[in-house]
């Protein structure tokens, strides 16, 4: 067996009224992939944190090729081989590539003096070229997309000739075409004898990159194994700690009259054209297709969000023109963004605050809020969406992805609409949450409601919706009903239906 790269012992860190982390162990090789799993809020980020310097441990020690050592912050980390690859980009939009990577890689005393674009250029060039990556150096951030950000972060980590790479995430946006370069730098990597720490939620991409397992469980470290020992189905239950026979739970609920109708609907210049589709009481719509096919665009124009300009939108069998969010949520339709972080959240705000903002009026007495009634609702949205820990008055971002998500949820849960627009409801979070926030949806539909669910992943469509309608180029390409649903032919829509463009059949009501 390799020596021993890594050595984390008896970890432990406690914040106010949680123990995320018990006499926590983790051991890494070199040139290898080391899943770390577990569900939101099992210390996964925590516990990576401490290694990358962020965060202090309460108790516990790092060995470093058995050398003790003490991170004391990101630099220090660096400057000791550990670097950290976050879910959240830390880039400077304004500056360019090069700039960025100059700002956490100059010797000490350098950083005020000037240093010309040249050099800048070399030294960015010669970390992409151990990294395969071709884009130009001098390229502001704000003008590349998530992919190439992503990889820009990677090779800011990497230029600290780092042996150890903590990638938290790093596939959540990406697209299967950004997936496939990534892991062919992961392999690049592994081969150099770089230990990579990878945390993903993403179950099939595990198995294709990963060599050992940890999984973590309410702060505890469950075990250390080797993938290719353990099935899909043995590690769902060693990370939540129970069976998990269904990954979809799905209700039988009978649909009912027409709820929203959309007639030739263009949005967006162009990104949505000519979409016409019902939505039904009781019903969960999915709609498919690749990146860029116009889904967003649909559920936002709905919303308001993005300007519809021609076609028409009815609800409940009324012409209605919604101009703004403000409009949609007047009707009774909401809108959960697919970046619950950047849009969806004030994240430095509490919990209960994030929870009020979208109902004022409901907690509002004679033009001011009524702290009681405000704590009653807030915790009851607590309750009845299962959100942990019930602490209302803590910051937003101190809450595990899983129950962040819930929070999103719950803002628009709170103002009972009928039409609930969600997208990638279950990105960046666990199988366990994943299951609960299916539920949610289930119960919310049995009331006689509807859902819009846009999602990348399509097992959670099949799973889930009752129709699914696809969508290429800004156009909806066909439709399935829940008999007819399957991967190949929904990709066959997305991907041929793309070419040769052709209504859908419209659903007539019964």
């Amino acid at each position: 067996m390799p020596k021993m790269l890594l050595r984390m012992e008896a970890v432990s860190k406690s914040f106010p009224g949680v123990q995320a982390l018990k006499k926590v162990g983790f051991e890494l090789l070199p040139g290898e992939v080391h899943i770390l799993l577990g569900e939101n809020g099992a210390g996964k980020s925590t516990l990576m944190k401490i290694l990358a310097g962020i965060l202090k441990a309460d108790s516990g020690e790092i060995f470093l090729e058995e050398k003790k050592v003490e991170p004391k912050s990101l630099v220090s980390a660096q400057k000791l081989g550990i670097s950290i690859v976050l879910q959240e980009f830390n880039l400077i939009p304004d500056l360019s590539i090069a700039e960025n990577l100059a700002l956490i890689n100059r010797p000490e005393g350098s950083l005020a003096g000037w240093v010309s674009p040249s050099d800048l250029k070399r030294e960015t060039d010669e970390v992409f070229s151990r990294l395969g990556i071709c884009m130009p150096a001098e390229k502001k951030v704000r003008e590349i997309s998530v992919a190439e950000k992503q990889l820009v972060e990677i090779a800011k980590a990497l230029s600290f000739e780092a042996r150890v790479l903590i990638l938290d995430e790093p596939t959540s946006a990406l697209a299967d075409e950004e997936v496939e370069r990534l892991f062919r730098i992961i392999r690049d990597l592994k081969k150099q004898g770089i230990g990579i720490v990878y945390i993903s939620h993403r179950l099939e991409e595990i198995y294709r990159i990963g060599d050992r397992v940890t999984v973590l469980r309410d702060g505890e470290k469950v075990g250390s194994y080797e993938l290719k020992s353990l099935s899909r189905d043995e590690l769902i239950r060693l990370m939540v700690g129970r069976p998990v026979q269904e990954f979809y739970p799905k209700q039988k609920v009978e649909a009912g009259e027409t709820l929203l109708e959309i007639k030739n609907l263009w949005a967006g210049n162009g990104r949505v054209r000519d979409a016409s589709f019902k939505l039904r009481r009781g019903e969960i719509l999915g709609l498919a297709g690749l990146i860029g096919a116009g889904r967003t665009e649909l559920g936002r124009a709905i919303f308001g969000i993005v300007p519809v300009e021609r076609g028409d939108i009815y609800f409940k069998g009324k012409p209605v023109r919604i101009k703004s969010p403000v409009q949609a949520i007047e009707q009774g339709i909401c809108y959960l963004t697919e970046d619950r972080k950047y849009d969806g959240l004030f994240l430095d705000k509490s919990a209960g605050f994030n929870l009020t903002i979208a109902r004022l009026p409901a907690v509002m007495k004679f033009g001011l809020i009524n702290r009681g009634l405000e704590s009653d609702q807030v915790r009851s949205l607590f309750s009845r969406l299962q959100i942990h820990p019930v602490t209302p008055e803590r910051e937003a971002e101190t809450f595990s992805g899983g129950n962040q998500q819930k929070l999103v949820l719950a803002q628009w849960w709170g103002l009972d609409p009928e039409v609930l627009i969600l997208d990638e409801p279950t990105r960046g979070i666990d199988v366990g949450a994943k299951v609960e926030i299916h539920k949610l949806i289930g119960e919310f539909v049995s009331r006689g409601r509807a859902v819009i669910m846009i999602s990348s992943a399509m097992p959670e469509l099949i799973g889930v919706c009752d129709r699914i309608l696809v969508l290429a180029e800004g156009k909806i390409t066909g439709e399935l009903a829940r008999p007819e649903f399957s991967q190949e032919k929904i990709m066959a829509m997305a991907v041929i239906g793309g070419l040769s463009i052709r209504p859908p059949v419209p659903m007539q009501d019964h």
